[in-house]
């Protein structure tokens, strides 16, 4: 299992941007995702079960703003 330090820091987590499904909520600040809003998509393990599917705002996924397009 892999813990959230591993996840937050592993880049092929957080790869591309895409869009999250209606009823989303960010797990980093616990605020909604619109449904036209760019975000990171990402996979909670599970001790019982198959991963969980997860969407970040871009911001809360790269607090730094240093993987954002333009920014370098």
């Amino acid at each position: 299992m892999a813990s959230a330090t591993t996840e937050d820091t592993d880049a092929r987590q957080w790869e591309y941007t895409t869009f999250a499904p209606s009823g989303e909520t960010c797990p980093a600040c616990m605020k909604p995702v619109k449904t036209l809003e760019r975000c990171r998509r990402g996979t909670i393990e599970r001790q019982s079960g198959s991963p969980v599917t997860i969407y970040r705002h871009i911001d809360c996924a790269d607090p730094d703003g240093t993987k954002r397009l333009g920014k370098r």
